[in-house]
């Protein structure tokens, strides 16, 4: 597995990236059709009760920091689960960002394999 940001291991495997980096995971394995998941950021559960907090708290500055510092974000899909499709066949894999929210999913399109 590659990310787009350089990052590489041998899956099953954990890399330890910052909660604003937003990166492709490229996974690929000969005789297997290569499959990119893009891991984008979104607002985590505990990030929007944080964020009020903030608010009510620290006012825009305390905001500001979460914004600026990623405190308020997680990635999805985290962890990242994929199944690779062996080359020549046409069995449906599960989209790996399928728990994401769809602001999460939206911006980012990846090329995929029909073969």
């Amino acid at each position: 597995m590659r990310t787009s940001t350089g990052l590489t291991c041998t899956t099953p495997c954990t890399l330890k990236v910052g909660r604003k980096d937003e990166f492709i995971a490229t996974f690929s394995k000969p005789g297997y059709v290569t499959q990119d998941v893009p891991i984008k950021t979104q607002v985590a559960g505990s990030g929007v009760a944080g964020v009020a907090g903030n608010v009510l708290v620290g006012g825009v500055i305390g905001v500001g920091v979460d914004v600026v510092s990623g405190a308020s974000l997680d990635h999805c899909s985290n962890p990242v689960t994929v199944t690779l499709r062996k080359t020549g066949t046409n069995t449906a894999v599960a989209d790996p960002t399928a728990s994401c929210t769809a602001a999460a999913r939206a911006p980012t399109e990846v090329a995929k394999s029909n073969e």
